[in-house]
């Protein structure tokens, strides 16, 4: 049997209409409506069509979809400027790599999630939350972090790679799990390491603080907090404003760059919400750096962090290096070149090597 969200599903990843999909199948529209609808069932050459179109190996369209990666929790955030198909483009990559992702762990030993979840009413409640998160993740209270992506991991959050970059989107996040209990951060590739560390900290509070059901209607007032909780988490005000001092120049925010692992602008806002900076000195160090050209392309360069869990996992299972081959004949429902896609964009044992070297 073939089942027809399998189909929606790998259209929607390619980025595909029904009517695309059709004209490449030799099909009409109506026909692959029906298929993803349920109330038809396509001929084997028709399926074998798919396969060839798509990417995908039969036993994925056989296999039940995946029904607890929940879509709402995450396209609710999605910026304006993303389309309707580029929002459900991103939602299937991400399914697909976690449903790979989940074949392993139900092979391996899950780490319990550390992630706690509060609800803010006043911005005091965001700074807060952040310290509330650092110290259930077992994180120094006042420091800089030294890697994100694996303090995260270590707190039981699911970090994911896209093989692909999302357009207008650094990330996006959901709680997934028949429980709802698996906190899930997914990346898009291709981002400086600063945008990186701020994308995943803005994506850890909403996991913290904000539910999809219970979301309000102003996105923007949603963004707003995340951001600000991103700054609380990466740059605590116990720590930072003994560092930051009274003037800080832009030459003392390059040097905190390297310390804290954030971009400039993000330390100018922190310093803003903290009060050591005015919105006339944050207006005058943003003409400086606009002037030198560090508004696109701040110095310092901050090393982009990957995602290593995933990795991790297929090594532990498969050996070292990764025998993709092999990973797709037993999770079946992808192919070996879609498997090496998804395991390039995670850190291998390799990658960690050539960073601590």
């Amino acid at each position: 049997m073939i089942h027809g969200e399998r189909i929606r599903h790998a259209r929607e990843l390619k980025g595909w209409t029904q009517t695309e999909l059709a004209k490449k199948v030799g099909l009409g529209q109506s026909a692959i409506a029906q298929f993803e609808g349920g109330s038809g069932q396509p001929r084997s050459e028709v399926i074998e069509a798919i396969c060839f179109q798509t990417g995908f190996p039969p036993a994925f369209f056989e296999t039940p979809p995946v029904e607890h990666f929940p879509q709402g929790t995450l396209l609710f955030r999605s910026r304006a400027s993303m389309t309707t198909g580029e929002a459900k483009q991103a939602y299937s990559a991400a399914l697909t790599v976690y449903e790979m992702a989940e074949a392993m762990r139900r092979r391996t030993r899950r780490i319990p999630h550390r992630i706690p979840r509060i609800e803010p009413k006043r911005v005091e409640d965001i700074e807060r939350a952040a310290e509330v998160a650092r110290s259930a993740m077992g994180l120094n209270p006042d420091g800089p972090i030294a890697n994100l992506v694996l303090s995260l991991e270590r707190a039981g959050v699911l970090v994911l790679g896209l093989w692909e970059e999302m357009k207008d989107r650094d990330a996006f996040s959901l709680w997934a799990g028949v429980d709802l209990e698996t906190p899930v951060i997914v990346l898009s590739p291709g981002r400086p390491g600063d945008r990186v560390r701020f994308s995943l900290a803005h994506e850890l509070g909403h996991l913290v603080m904000h539910q999809a059901f219970r979301a309000p209607r102003n996105l923007r007032e949603l963004e707003r907090q995340a951001d600000r909780f991103a700054g609380a988490f990466l740059l605590p005000a116990s720590g930072i404003l003994s560092e930051l001092g009274d003037h800080p120049t832009l030459t003392l925010l390059a040097t905190l760059k390297a310390r804290w692992r954030v971009s400039m602008q993000a330390l100018i806002l922190r310093a803003q919400a903290l009060g050591v900076l005015s919105p006339r000195q944050v207006k005058y160090l943003y003409q400086q750096m606009q002037q030198r050209g560090w508004r696109k392309a701040e110095p310092v360069a901050v090393a982009v962090e990957k995602p290593r869990a995933v990795h991790k996992m297929a090594e532990l299972l498969y050996g070292v290096p990764v025998d993709a081959r092999r990973v797709a004949s037993e999770i079946r429902i992808l192919r070996a070149p879609m498997v090496r896609a998804m395991l390039d964009v995670h850190a291998s044992q390799a990658d960690l090597a050539k960073v601590a070297g």
